[in-house]
């Protein structure tokens, strides 16, 4: 791929301090390569006077000529451009003095643009990617597409990037899969498509989504994925999940929850049970514990519970308290820890009434032998006594180890008429057990033989496996998928998600292999990255290179410098290292279009980079790669010549009789400038930097009386003063800075003077506007289609091969000038 330049850079050592991204850096800013040979120059403008022919423009919206009316703002001497097409308003002041007029701008109505309003604004929203403005600030609102689609500025639509959805292209897309009917379908018809927050905020049991935080980082609403229901799993739910249940070679406590309750006299009405988002039916104050144990079990999460009272001789609320235990006998879900149970009382009526729920071990107030007990009970796919989906089948089917019964009642014993679970959670009595102390079966990632305790670490004494890293299963017989930050899940807190997940939970894991298949979107071993887009088969058009939200804040530049914009990896900013996008190839000097021979290459000759970044034809200037598929150009910049401005001009200072110094300038140094350096070398060194394209050096008051030039004979540091105006870079800009000085003082001079410094005399007040504001940007191109009445100008006003529209005909009035009322 050709060398790639950041912005306004010169090649030399990075700057330190930048994190661990410097060596990338100095790789994309690497020697240039002098791909193009030495017919560029004549070459080039044929090839751009291809890119102007009319089948290209013609997918450029029209900008209108003036219509037929004699009125203030169809003049070329003032006034607005097609009356601003009905979608905006003539604005502007008397500011060029040939004539009166309302104004020369339009003021778009909303959800309109472009000088003469013809254009179509899209929808915006935060960006997915850019670059980072300063220390863990990215992610910048109202960017249209969200920067990852490109606007159809004749509809006000945006095309997004695939993978992305909505009017903006703000959201990922959820992922899909076959459902039952083998139809593609979002979440393969298992599951519901959400954004994290709507994930977060919502407790449905029936999608395992169990508790609610109010999720509020900048991916919130932006990120969706699949919350699948129960019996499936897979980031796009297409996995068919296997019973879980408890090990049956294991004792284990089960869940007690207690329950007080207290109602001294003239007692009346009702409790309710909440448990997982779920209330019971109302309670009555002296149920029976075989009513409560029902109620319980209608709950949609409660399978099987027992229910006992204590100490109360009216059921769950006595006149001197009772106590309830509730016994978590069976369950139908993964939970280890589970959730309390509550009370709410508010019905219940009478004298002194109290009621409340104890658990880990709390014991009841008013019977105090009765106490709660927390759940040893670990829930395990295919009970540990079996594997799921043998050869992937994706059946849901558990094929038990020898020795283990194939059904179980859900808490190790055979099953029952009431209970029968196809979880491998039974011990099987008619198997000889002779011999056999630890699980065997042959491994599913390859080979026949019996595993746990040979290839992997000897079983412990409830015959369960220690496997070794990478391996999984109740006898090790898979292969563990590595994992990475999930890119959706339930929030955990307000600004923590983004768990550690299998396949980051964007891709779906071979057990049988232990390797990731990415969805779409993403890339990796554990698919931790979000790809780059391509554009014509490669990645960033061939036109830039792929960088995460890290690698990009080393190159955030204020004003054409480097600042000090960092992204590194928090809970807020979990996608530092997971987000990429394009950064696309610049041009070496934006506003360079004159370039000398020196400023291109040792050998003159035209890189491959400046090849790449040429526009062309009458517009001989470079203009920036953009999109997020570099896929599109940005045009020539200049300043509306309907408003004032003035050139920035800095001075510089220099007192001295001996050495060198050199000028940096939007991080590019210039060759070292002699102390007797003269007015033109000055400027050459200037001009040859990329930063630069033309300015007038003069310097003021020389020492050397008669000497033509005002100081030539003695150079830059024997004047009063140098003066650098700055003919094509506008705008209010940043300072030369003084480096690498060897100056020596000259006799006499005090030690507390400063041999050398430069401050802003003129403060740039051009504006660096695309197009100049008086044309049309054909971004596929990279040119400027001027609007009637203007042209390229020279940066100057005049006439010139910039390609900024920032020339106007003065002298060719289109029509005669107009009162402010519009008539003659």
């Amino acid at each position: 791929m050709p060398p790639i330049h950041p912005p306004s850079r010169s090649l030399l050592p990075e700057p330190q301090g930048v994190g661990d991204m410097g060596e990338g850096r100095e790789t994309l800013v690497a020697s240039l390569n002098r791909a193009v040979g030495g017919l560029s120059r004549i070459l080039l403008p044929a090839v751009s006077a291809l890119l102007l022919s009319s089948a290209l423009l013609s997918v450029v919206p029209t900008i209108s000529a003036e219509p037929g009316v004699k009125n203030a703002w169809t003049v070329y001497g003032g006034g607005c451009p097609s009356g601003c097409s009905g979608h905006g308003q003539c604005v502007g002041a008397k500011q060029d003095g040939l004539m009166d007029k309302f104004g020369h701008e339009c003021k778009c109505h909303s959800g309109y643009t472009g000088t003469a309003c013809t254009l179509r604004v899209c929808p915006a929203g935060r960006a997915w990617a850019d670059v980072p403005t300063a220390a863990q600030t990215a992610h910048a609102d109202d960017v249209e597409c969200s920067g990852f689609g490109h606007c159809d500025r004749a509809t006000g639509k945006c095309a997004c990037r695939d993978g992305f959805e909505g009017n903006a292209c703000q959201r990922t897309s959820c992922p899909k899969g076959d459902n039952s009917m083998t139809i593609g379908e979002k979440c393969s018809g298992h599951g519901q498509c959400m954004t994290i927050r709507e994930a977060s905020q919502t407790i449905d049991y029936k999608y395992n989504l169990f508790k609610s935080v109010d999720y509020s980082n900048w991916d919130a609403d932006k990120i969706q994925g699949c919350v699948c229901e129960q019996g499936w799993g897979g980031y796009d739910c297409s996995e068919k999940q296997c019973p879980w249940g408890p090990d049956p070679e294991t004792t284990w406590l089960d869940e007690i929850q207690v329950l007080d309750c207290k109602c001294e006299s003239n007692c009346q009405g009702w409790i309710t049970l909440n448990y997982l988002g779920e209330s019971t039916r109302l309670i009555p104050y002296n149920a029976a514990a075989s009513l409560v144990e029902d109620e319980l079990e209608r709950l949609n999460m409660i399978t099987d519970v027992r229910v006992k009272t204590y100490g109360s001789e009216k059921g769950v609320c006595g006149p001197n308290g009772a106590a309830t235990t509730i016994q978590f006998l069976r369950d139908n879900y993964k939970l280890r820890d589970y959730q309390n149970i509550t009370v709410n009382a508010t019905r219940l009526s009478g004298t002194n009434v109290a009621a409340a729920m104890y658990r880990s071990g709390q014991k009841s107030v008013y019977e105090t032998t009765v106490s709660s007990q927390k759940s040893t009970k670990v829930m395990m796919e295919c009970s540990g006594r079996g594997t799921c989906n043998p050869g992937n089948k994706n059946d849901g089917t558990c094929v038990c180890y020898p020795g283990y019964g194939t059904t179980s009642d859900g808490r190790g014993n055979k099953a029952t008429e009431e209970f029968n679970y196809k979880d491998c959670g039974s011990i099987r009595t008619d198997f000889n057990w002779t011999g056999i102390t630890c699980p065997y079966v042959a491994p599913q990632w390859g080979g026949s033989q019996s595993i746990c305790g040979t290839k992997h670490n000897a079983c412990n004494a409830q015959k369960q496996c220690n496997c070794t890293h990478g391996y999984e299963g109740g006898a090790c017989e898979w292969l563990t998928c590595s994992r990475g930050k999930a890119w959706f899940d339930e929030a955990v807190s307000p600004t923590r998600a983004h768990q550690l997940a299998p396949c980051s939970n964007a891709g779906t894991c071979s057990r049988k292999t232990g390797a990731c298949t990415c969805g779409g979107l993403y890339e990796g071993n554990v698919c931790s990255q979000m790809k780059c887009a391509l554009n014509d088969t490669y990645v960033c058009g061939d036109k830039g290179v792929c960088m995460t939200m890290n690698k990009l804040a080393t190159y955030s530049t204020t004003n054409g410098e480097y600042n000090s914009a960092t992204y590194a990896s928090s809970d807020t900013t979990w996608d530092a290292n997971k987000i990429q996008a394009c950064y696309c190839r610049k041009s070496m000097a934006g506003n360079s279009y004159a370039w000398e021979w020196n400023q291109l290459g040792n050998d003159g000759l035209l890189d491959e980079v400046a090849f790449n970044t040429f526009r062309g034809y009458h517009a001989f200037t470079h203009t920036d790669y953009s999109g997020f598929d570099c896929s599109k150009m940005e045009c020539p910049r200049g300043d509306d010549p309907l408003t004032p401005g003035s050139n920035e001009v800095q001075r510089i200072y220099c007192s001295a009789s001996s050495g060198t110094f050199n000028l940096k300038f939007r991080e590019n140094t210039t060759a070292a400038i002699n102390w007797n350096d003269s007015e033109s070398v000055v400027k050459k060194k200037l001009e040859d930097i990329f930063t630069i394209g033309r300015v007038n050096v003069t310097f003021t008051n020389s020492t050397v009386v008669g000497t033509p030039g005002y100081g030539n004979g003695k150079g830059i540091c024997n004047t009063t003063y140098a003066s650098v105006e700055f003919l094509t870079e506008l705008g209010d800009l940043p300072p030369l800075r003084v480096t690498g000085s060897t100056l020596q003082k000259k006799d006499g001079m005090s030690a507390s003077i400063m041999k050398i410094n430069v401050t802003e005399y003129t403060p740039g007040t051009k504006e660096n506007l695309e197009c100049s504001s008086h044309g049309y940007c054909n971004r596929d191109i990279g040119m400027c289609v001027c609007q009637e009445g203007y042209a390229s100008s020279d940066g100057q006003g005049g006439r010139g091969h910039r390609g900024d529209c920032g020339f106007r005909y003065y002298d060719t009035q289109k029509y005669l000038p107009a009162t402010e009322e519009g008539g003659e």
